[in-house]
């Protein structure tokens, strides 16, 4: 089981660990609903979780915008095992969580605690 916090009543996030070559990261990320892809984080991290760059893909915005972001893929450990997952490069500040990461699990939001739980059902 993984577990967050939600910050300031309003923002749940989880403390992510990132697998390098030189040793493990670490990453508070936002655990974002509305974004359904695995991961996303700023441009500037690319390099510090040693992803490897694929290619662009379009990105729609929940204001009907769109853009090509550039992507790539990263370890994690998620549930006790490395996976590597796709990374979307943006210029937003906060690293998100998205729903594609979240398939098969289940969480759980208590906004009267501000605890946020993430577990892996057994099958």
């Amino acid at each position: 089981m993984m577990t967050g916090k939600i910050e300031e009543g309003v923002y749940p996030r989880v403390l992510i660990t990132g697998v390098t070559s030189t040793g493990n990261i670490f990453e508070k990320m936002l655990v974002d609903t509305g974004f359904d892809g695995e991961v996303t984080i700023h441009y500037n991290d690319a390099d510090r979780f040693e992803l490897e760059l694929e290619d662009y893909l379009k990105i729609e915005y929940a204001s009907g915008d769109s853009i090509d972001e550039i992507y790539g893929y990263a370890k994690i450990f998620w549930f006790g095992e490395i996976r590597e997952v796709e990374v979307i490069l943006s210029n937003d500040e906060e690293p998100a969580l998205g729903t594609r990461l979240l398939k098969g699990c289940v969480m759980n939001m208590n906004f009267i605690d501000n605890t946020l739980t993430i577990d892996k059902p057994l099958r």
